[in-house]
């Protein structure tokens, strides 16, 4: 007779874990936290985000003033 484990995947290391573990055997990170899904925003580091909207609107930017001072011939 086999005893089979229920395994999930550790959501910060992506290593496999048994399904009721508090606690990461790899990472240490702990697991006791409420398992809920985050939010596409919440997926990715707000430093990315932060740094493709600067670069988004200092593109804008440059076109705007483009289009003010050579666009009008």
């Amino acid at each position: 007779m086999t005893v089979a484990k229920e395994t999930i995947r550790c959501p910060y290391c992506r290593e496999v874990i048994a399904a009721g573990a508090t606690r990461c055997k790899h990472c240490h990170a702990d697991l006791a936290e409420k398992r809920q899904k985050r939010s596409l925003l919440a997926r990715y580091n707000s430093f990315r985000i932060g740094f493709l909207s600067g670069i988004l609107f200092t593109l804008i930017l440059i076109i705007l003033i483009y289009y003010q001072f050579y666009g009008s011939n």
